[in-house]
């Protein structure tokens, strides 16, 4: 069985899984004794090391939240650099791991590469009680994102780590942050902000999708079109594509939403182990009863919030998987409309071919008949005119006088004569029809070789 990971210090096998090269990184501070957030941009590991110094002297503190957003890398041949090129030195993500206790099932979960979301709750010495939460979003979609997040409750600290977000992405989480207030303090406030960013990117997909299909189908309903032009290769090829991406889409939805339904039983098991922690502190200690009480009410609201927000987010999902099923859908009903049309069109075709054939085999027939007609007249006369021929040649004399021959001697050259000029007949028959058929099996060869080239495309 695969156990989850164990609250162990980080291994160079877990960190030899991320890439370190040190670029701008934003971290967003919000502390109890604060009304904003502050916002930190370290470019360096000596900025690094004043922040340590300066910003995390007061860890000890309650009611701290901590927000590192790691920076993209550049494009690897044009594409997304992955999540675990963090924008800090080794050294530096060594002390960031220790200082912020981040889990070391963030590396499962990067790893994995496909949208997840996974949490922890165990003992950790010098701090009790840690609750680690982690996630990621699909890689094979760009803009893709991981998050780690840990709650002290000792401390009522959280510390949250974002990776590999672009400056779009870093604009957005601030903001959001911002403008959150105090419910940023909530530990899975963060996971939220992560999960309305990837709604954010598929949505934003699946209506592109939508537009592509609007502009063809209203091309398909409402013009004339022309099967051989519009459904020709490359526009089969493209709805092909248009077709393809839609499913696609529908399953990256589907996964994310599995793993929304899955946070929404992470909020009620974070729920029951606050409400059981606070009964368990009341049960010592009645001092902060009232105190305890307003904060175990203020988490069950940002809970109930939270959960009520996931089920639209849930929704809307279930809309725009309904919307990318009816293009698959669509696309599919309209080429099958198309190859009718070109069946029917085939038929016809070949209705009006079999109609010609019908024609000429009618007039091949009467053809024959005539040729048999004149065959008979033939044979009829053909006897008559060879007698007729042979007895008024020279070479027979009927009248013949004393002593002088019927036939005459000459009747050999009539022979040798009608021989072989009947022998070069033959010859030169046989050698004109078999040049013919050598010439047809080529020409036949020739087809049948086009043909199958035709089947291989």
């Amino acid at each position: 069985m695969d156990w989850p990971m164990e609250d162990l210090p980080w291994s160079s096998a877990d960190l030899g899984l991320f890439e370190f090269e040190t670029r701008p990184t934003v971290v967003l501070r919000k502390l109890e004794s604060h009304t904003t957030v502050i916002k930190n941009l370290l470019e360096d590991k000596n900025q690094w090391e004043n922040w340590f110094d300066c910003a995390m002297s007061s860890a000890s503190e309650s009611n701290q939240f901590y927000a590192v957003l790691l920076s993209r890398a550049s494009p690897i041949f044009d594409e997304d650099a992955p999540v675990s090129y963090v924008s800090v030195s080794r050294d530096t993500w060594e002390r960031l791991t220790r200082l912020f206790h981040i889990d070391r099932g963030i590396t499962r979960s990067i790893a994995r590469q496909v949208a997840c979301i996974s949490s922890c709750y165990e003992e950790s010495e010098g701090v009790g009680t840690k609750i680690c939460f982690t996630a990621r979003t699909s890689k094979y979609l760009s803009g893709d994102l991981a998050l780690s997040v840990t709650y002290i409750p000792s401390t009522e600290s959280i510390y949250t780590v974002m990776y590999g977000c672009n400056k779009d992405q870093i604009k957005k989480i601030e903001s959001r942050v911002r403008s959150a207030g105090d419910r940023i303090k909530y530990p899975l406030s963060m996971i939220g902000i992560l999960f309305e960013l990837e709604k954010e990117r598929l949505v934003s997909i699946a209506d592109q999708l939508l537009d592509k299909f609007t502009l063809r189908s209203e091309h398909l309903e409402n013009g004339s079109w022309d099967p051989s032009i519009d459904m020709n290769k490359e526009k089969t090829q493209e709805h092909l594509e248009l077709c393809l991406q839609s499913r696609n889409l529908i399953d990256h939805m589907k996964a994310v939403r599995r793993q929304m339904v899955k946070l929404l039983a992470e909020v009620e098991e974070f729920e029951d182990y606050i409400s059981s922690d606070e009964q368990g502190r009341r049960s010592h200690d009645d001092s902060h009863h009232d105190e305890r009480n307003e904060r175990e009410r203020w988490f069950k609201k940002m809970g109930h919030q939270m959960k009520k927000r996931l089920h639209d987010i849930i929704n809307e999902y279930d809309g725009k998987m309904d919307e990318c099923d009816m293009i698959a859908a669509n696309i599919t009903l309209a080429m099958q409309t198309v190859w009718n049309q070109i069946a029917m069109r085939d038929s016809d075709l070949n209705t009006r071919i079999a109609h010609v054939n019908t024609e000429v085999a009618l007039d091949t027939k009467r053809e024959g008949i005539q040729m048999r007609s004149i065959a008979i007249l033939s044979m009829i006369y053909l006897p008559f005119s060879s007698v007729a021929a042979l007895f008024s040649m020279d070479m027979f004399d009927w009248n013949p006088q004393d002593g002088d021959s019927v036939v005459s001697k000459y009747i050999w050259l009539f022979a040798v004569l009608a021989v072989g000029l009947t022998a070069i007949t033959v010859c030169a028959w046989y050698h004109i029809t078999t040049r013919h058929e050598k010439k047809a099996d080529g020409d036949a060869q020739v087809l049948q070789r086009k043909i199958t080239g035709l089947d291989q495309v």
